[in-house]
């Protein structure tokens, strides 16, 4: 036990895979899918505790990332959609045994959503729901409006070499090539952080983390979590999917331009699922699990409620 969270290494698809759990007496278990690819958020666990005394709580370093990584050292041709897909359903497997439930929600963050979307899509029957926040819906789309966003808001900065980095990127997403691709959304990942809405320091959070060091957490293997986003986002969209068989939430934060509230809430109208939600986060970005953790959880309670 580790500041009164479990850890543990799992026999998981042929490698040991990472999972930290907070224990809860009731039945439901959240699984929690790390953005990325290739950044766990069982560093925020501590973070996020306080406000997780309604479930059982799974989070666990995916194929390629954190503590699995350091363990394992995959390879690239390891690192595909269908095998991290596969991950999962070993992974909900397993807590549904832990656990002696069948209660078990997903909810998947930024790359998570993804994750967790084409989960529910191929197998809608293994869980009791799905919940996404920082939820990406058409890469086109979501790309021009964060690139277009930063922008307007670096030119009233009156940050001319920022500006001009900015001027470098091809933002005609997806009508550019793969290469072209790749370096425009590092770039701008680069400036979202320096200009990018948040309430809360992430990275400063994960840093008094008692669970990950730097070693642990970063880009372990930077150009291989690189390659699995071109692989699977360079023309990811799923506008055309308006059916599905399990329960859809989704969160919000107010001032996430990253992947675009205006544009998830614009599909979620367009969408039919046996139950389906949508809140939004005040003073919350694309992290809003720390930039307003009292109020994303408060919402996840409430869902979980709900079903």
């Amino acid at each position: 036990m580790v500041n009164n969270f479990k850890e543990e290494y799992v026999p998981i698809n042929g490698i040991s895979q990472y999972f930290l759990h907070i224990l809860n007496p009731n039945k439901d278990v959240l699984i929690m899918l790390h953005g990325g690819p290739g950044i766990p958020n069982s560093y925020a666990a501590y973070y996020h505790q306080s406000y997780l005394n309604f479930c059982n709580v799974v989070y666990y370093d995916q194929r390629g990332a954190g503590k699995t990584q350091l363990k394992n050292k995959s390879e690239d041709e390891s690192l595909c959609l269908d095998v991290l897909l596969e991950d999962l359903k070993q992974t909900i497997q397993y807590a549904k045994e832990k656990y002696d439930t069948n209660r078990v929600f997903l909810v998947g963050h930024s790359w998570g959503s993804v994750l967790g979307t084409q989960y529910i899509l191929k197998y809608p029957h293994d869980v009791c729901g799905y919940i996404g926040y920082g939820q990406y819906i058409t890469m086109s789309r979501q790309d021009r409006n964060w690139y277009e966003h930063l922008k307007k808001k670096v030119l009233k900065l009156g940050k001319n070499e920022d500006v001009k980095k900015l001027n470098t990127v091809d933002c005609d997403f997806p009508n550019i090539t793969r290469d072209k691709y790749d370096e425009g959304t590092i770039l701008l990942g680069g400036l979202e952080a320096k200009y990018g809405y948040k309430a809360s320091d992430w990275i400063e959070i994960y840093e008094k983390s008692p669970i990950m060091t730097l070693e642990d957490w970063g880009m372990i293997e930077e150009e291989f979590s690189q390659k699995l986003a071109s692989d699977v986002f360079y023309d990811y969209d799923i506008c055309n999917i308006r059916e599905y068989q399990v329960p859809v939430y989704y969160i919000l934060g107010r001032y996430d331009e990253w992947t675009s509230s205006i544009i998830v809430e614009e599909y979620f109208n367009t969408i039919n699922a046996p139950q389906k939600g949508l809140y939004w986060i005040e003073n919350a970005g694309h992290m809003m699990d720390t930039d307003n953790p009292k109020d994303f959880f408060d919402a996840i309670q409430n869902i979980i409620k709900q079903l």
